[in-house]
């Protein structure tokens, strides 16, 4: 189902103790400004919440929802996979500052402990996982007619929570690890947790919540996690921690188990997409991808406004066009030449995935480049932050390439060819050798993640764990005549410093 978001009072938060304790109470039970407690009309308050089955599932809807988030916050695919890394890689080119965006700051890499963008981020993971702290405290002591359903409650609470300290940890480094509901003086006090304490935590939680999960759901519950996100999510933080900065051998072999898990479910729990423009279509939502951020339009605050910000209005003759649909300025960050010139000839990818033109609203053609991929014709929305789309966190074509760079980084090059090929294939490529050697096989499986994934924020974080990203950064800024050089230490996010006030974090990686 689309995971409905609910209604909630809360206020923006602006400092750490609030991010991680007003963030716990949902359906408009809390609002939070500074130390003040309201109590809402209703006079539901966190006592009599909590207590029976029905609000135990209404407060993870509430954990789902926090992933939304949408207007002007953006949500996780706009937060954390357009702008902390899509734009972050040298497949954006911020061209003009405009008032200091905080796009410019983070593609020239510019941001620092002030960006705005940072402080979303913090607050809203933080926020996912307090909502997941307080019914994870609370589950046990409420009775379900089907303590199976408990349990499968408990595992998606696990889950999410898991994710976004991930999603954290991937874009700060350490970061304060709260696994329960904590008050105001306790939050302060929490520093930030190494990364190999972060990684074992976050691991054996969704390892724990396999268990309780379902392989698939009826089409009420569609876009809950299955045992196939919770697999693939470990492949990709195991082979993540393999990588840059964590370097953890032992992780490729449990991220190859993991992997396999998913690929063995294909037609039973997964399905590839026989074709690549249906991975990008409303209509297909929950069919192909894995683990999903659901939207929906119509003027209900769960819309998505990526499509928005990643391309123009076009003119009104164009199917693409919508009166309310774009924050778009060619002028300001336009998709780059390197990835465009990255795809091979023939690729049917690239003009469902990049326009490099349009005719403007005035009729005059514009040679802008912007991404367009999960953009539909035809859609009337009510706002620019409407589009029904979901965005796919971790598609099945990852976790066929992750697994096809395990086992050609185990030796097993011949082995990892036909995964390689089969997105080739479907892309209207030509395959790749099977006697190809490891290193050949290397750039291309890194050239085929650029392409397959290009504006899904997968791109960066791979160039961090194979560790090419100063390289490859630094020589885009040259060739661009940027005037910025990268070191390591840029591949982390500062920590914002309205955190930094509150509890006295540094700033070391």
């Amino acid at each position: 189902m689309k995971i409905n978001k609910i209604n909630t009072s809360l206020l923006q938060m602006k400092s750490l103790t609030k991010a991680l304790i007003c963030g716990t109470m949902m359906l408009g039970m809390l609002s939070c400004e500074d130390d003040l407690m309201l109590e809402p009309e209703n006079n539901i308050t966190q006592n009599s919440f909590y207590t029976t089955e029905l609000q135990i599932q209404q407060a993870l809807s509430g954990v789902y929802s926090a992933m939304v988030n949408a207007s002007s916050r953006g949500g996780y695919d706009v937060n954390f996979y357009l702008l902390a890394s899509e734009v972050r890689s040298n497949n954006f080119n911020a061209i003009s500052q405009n008032g200091n965006r905080d796009y410019y700051a983070i593609n020239r890499f510019q941001d620092t402990s002030s960006t705005e963008e940072m402080e979303i981020l913090w607050e809203d993971a933080y926020q996912q996982i307090s909502y997941a702290n307080m019914l994870l405290s609370r589950i046990d002591a409420v009775p379900f007619s089907d303590p199976a359903m408990r349990e499968q409650y408990r595992s998606e609470a696990r889950f999410l929570r898991s994710y976004a300290y991930f999603e954290l940890m991937r874009s700060f480094g350490k970061v304060p690890l709260i696994d329960h509901p904590v008050s105001p003086e306790e939050a302060a006090a929490i520093p930030r947790t190494d990364l190999a304490t972060l990684y074992n935590f976050i691991t054996s939680e969704i390892e724990a919540s396999i268990a309780g999960l379902k392989d698939v759901y009826n089409a009420a519950n569609k876009g809950r996690i299955t045992k196939s996100a919770a697999h693939a999510m470990l492949g990709r933080i195991y082979l993540t921690g393999s990588g840059f900065p964590l370097n953890n051998s032992s992780y490729a072999a449990k991220a190859k188990d993991h992997l396999f898990a998913v690929i063995q479910g294909e037609g039973q729990f997964v399905t590839f997409a026989p074709n690549y423009a249906d991975l990008f279509k409303s209509a297909n939502d929950n069919k192909y991808h894995i683990f999903e951020i659901q939207h929906i339009s119509g003027g209900l605050s769960q819309g998505s406004y990526l499509p928005s910000y990643v391309s123009p209005n076009f003119g009104s003759a164009d199917p693409y066009y919508n009166p309310q649909g774009s924050l778009y300025s060619s002028a300001e960050l336009g998709v780059s030449q390197s990835l465009i010139d990255t795809y091979e000839p023939g690729d049917l990818r690239l003009p469902l995935t990049i326009k490099t033109s349009f005719i403007a609203t005035n009729g005059q053609p514009d040679q802008a480049k912007f991404f367009v991929k999960f953009r539909e014709k035809g859609i009337v929305l009510t706002n620019r932050y409407d589009w029904p789309i979901n965005f796919p966190v971790i598609r099945y074509e990852d976790v066929l390439l992750m697994y096809a760079e395990v086992l050609n980084n185990q030796g097993a090059t011949s082995t990892a060819v036909p995964y390689l090929n089969r997105i080739r294939q479907r892309a209207g490529l030509t395959p790749v050798s099977a006697s190809i050697s490891a290193a050949d096989f290397t750039t291309a499986l890194r050239k085929e993640r650029r392409v397959e994934f290009a504006g899904e924020g997968v791109y960066w974080h791979d160039l961090v764990r194979w560790n090419t990203g100063v390289t490859v950064i630094n020589q885009a800024a040259a060739a661009l005549n940027y005037n910025f050089t990268i070191t390591t230490n840029d591949y982390l996010y500062q920590v914002p410093l309205s955190q930094i006030q509150v509890a006295g974090y540094d700033q070391n990686p």
